[in-house]
């Protein structure tokens, strides 16, 4: 299969590399710095699960020169969407998919307006993975698992193909046929624990291990899962505590993502995490204050360091 990995981060360039490691044509989109070490030293995963090196992986300085492809792989941060979403549109052949694995809960219906709805599959990534410094990315712990599905629960043979690859690959792969009850379970754990970690400025194990802040986190979960079936997604009645008692099990030094960006002072994810919980319990008549104390408290960094000073202020 033809793939493009629009978005070549941490979980982008773990699950590209691995494709292409087994011989599929990948292409990977990324910028900057880390597309220019690709292109000059390769890509390298660093990973308990083995290491792998790309020593010359398709970064193509304009994404039309890519050609057609089977599947995108979205893995572009959530302020990026429309914009990547337009880039990849004249890459879709007919019975293309696109498969975002993303953290929030709308994306697949802001890419089905762009593209249209035949386009979109839907997608969870199950990863700790991040650039480590340009052309390298290391993948912490063991877990990297990927569910995805047709938004209508069918199987079909782009399905069947990706899910194919994938295990070929060496990939922990899942084909679902409730992929959005998929989804939302995996936000009711990232949201959450995102925010936490963000608002202690510390990783899981300072969330988990503290009875004030775990107490702050188990209400952030409450409060996700009772937006989530307020919006008609069938949750399990079980799903708030198998989402504790699965963060109390990850390694104690383990950073989400968001606290890694900002801790490096980049951009937020905030508005589509915590931010959405807020906005979706203000629609369906759901209270959400612990999610509503984080966003408060973090909204001075939501849009990283390029808009503050060292000391914290706000550039004019």
């Amino acid at each position: 299969m033809k793939f493009v990995v629009m978005g070549a981060g941490g979980v982008g360039g773990y699950f590209g590399a691995r494709l292409a490691a087994d011989g599929n044509e990948v292409a990977f989109v990324a910028r900057g710095a880390h597309a220019e070490a690709m292109r000059r030293d390769g890509l390298r995963i660093h990973s308990q699960l083995g290491d792998v090196h790309i020593a010359a992986p398709l970064v193509p300085e304009d994404v039309r020169d890519i050609g057609l492809v089977d599947i995108v792989l979205f893995c572009v941060k959530l302020w990026d969407v429309e914009a990547a979403a337009a880039a990849v549109k004249p890459l879709l052949a007919h019975d293309a998919a696109v498969v975002p694995l993303q953290n929030g809960v709308s994306v697949e219906d802001t890419l089905a307006e762009i593209l249209g709805p035949q386009y979109v599959m839907g997608g969870v990534a199950q990863i700790g993975a991040a650039i480590e410094r340009p052309g390298v990315i290391r993948h912490h712990g063991t877990m990297a698992r990927l569910v995805f599905g047709e938004r209508d629960g069918s199987s079909t043979w782009r399905l069947e193909g990706l899910l194919s690859a994938c295990v070929a690959a060496g990939i922990e792969a899942k084909a679902s046929t409730a992929i959005d009850v998929d989804i939302w379970e995996k936000f009711v754990f990232l949201a959450p624990i995102a925010g936490a970690t963000c608002r202690d400025r510390c990783a899981i194990g300072g969330v988990m291990g503290d009875a004030a802040r775990r107490a702050r986190f188990t209400a952030m979960v409450d409060e996700a899962v009772a937006v989530g079936r307020a919006k008609g997604v069938a949750l399990d009645d079980d799903v708030a505590a198998r989402v504790v008692a699965f963060t109390q099990g990850l390694p104690g030094d383990m950073k989400t993502s968001m606290l890694n960006d900002l801790e490096a002072g980049r951009r937020l994810e905030l508005d589509w995490l915590n931010g959405q919980i807020v906005r979706l319990g203000r629609e369906l008549g759901v209270p959400t204050p612990e999610n509503e104390a984080v966003c408060a408290a973090l909204k001075p960094y939501a849009m990283g360091r390029t808009h503050r000073d060292p000391a914290g202020a706000t550039k004019k």
